[in-house]
């Protein structure tokens, strides 16, 4: 089979027998795809020093004839994210790793705009609002401008009642949302 080239995301590293990994990617146009890579645990695998997370990647791959592929080449690009952002980063990485399944085509670009996002927060709440964000987009969320019961416009404060963001006429109670706090999260 022919050799395929793309850009991709590392987002998870398996180690596999006693020197290979099995390694999950998000790559451009491809979606998620999994990997065998031979050998990359040793010494001087041209692998080991390469294949690591929140880097850019340059993937060269050849697809299994059945189920999984096989990691040619590799080269990795610039970092996309500082050290002080690494322990959330992983968190991330493990969402987007339940999040997306295989040939999910949107996971790429999803999950480059989260780390960009991620990168540029400065505040203790970075995660919180880059994860809202990328369930958001994804589907799993609905929006912050309109109640989630009666689906009126959010005028005013909205409460959230038993996980559900609800208006003045649809709620009594719960916990109070204003405006202010949807727009920072947002």
């Amino acid at each position: 089979m022919a050799e395929l080239v793309d850009r991709a995301l590392l987002i998870r590293r398996i180690p596999y027998g006693d020197s290979s990994l099995i390694c999950h990617f998000l790559s451009e146009k491809y979606g998620r795809i999994t990997l065998m890579a031979r050998a990359a645990r040793r010494a001087k695998s041209p692998f080991r020093a390469v294949l690591e997370p929140f880097y850019m990647l340059d993937i060269r791959w050849r697809p299994g004839r059945r189920g999984m592929g096989y990691l040619a080449g590799l080269q990795r690009r610039e970092s996309l994210l500082a050290v002080s952002h690494l322990l959330d980063g992983q968190q991330l990485l493990v969402v987007v790793s339940r999040l997306f399944q295989e040939g999910d085509l949107h996971a790429f670009d999803a999950l480059l705009r989260s780390l960009q996002l991620l990168q540029q927060q400065q505040s203790a709440y970075a995660l919180s609002l880059v994860l809202w964000k990328l369930l958001e987009e994804a589907g799993w969320l609905a929006t912050l401008d309109h109640c989630w019961q009666c689906d009126r416009e959010a005028d005013g404060v909205m409460f959230w009642v038993e996980g559900t963001l609800q208006c003045k006429q649809c709620g009594h109670g719960g916990i109070a949302v204003s405006a202010g706090l949807r727009r920072s999260i947002m």
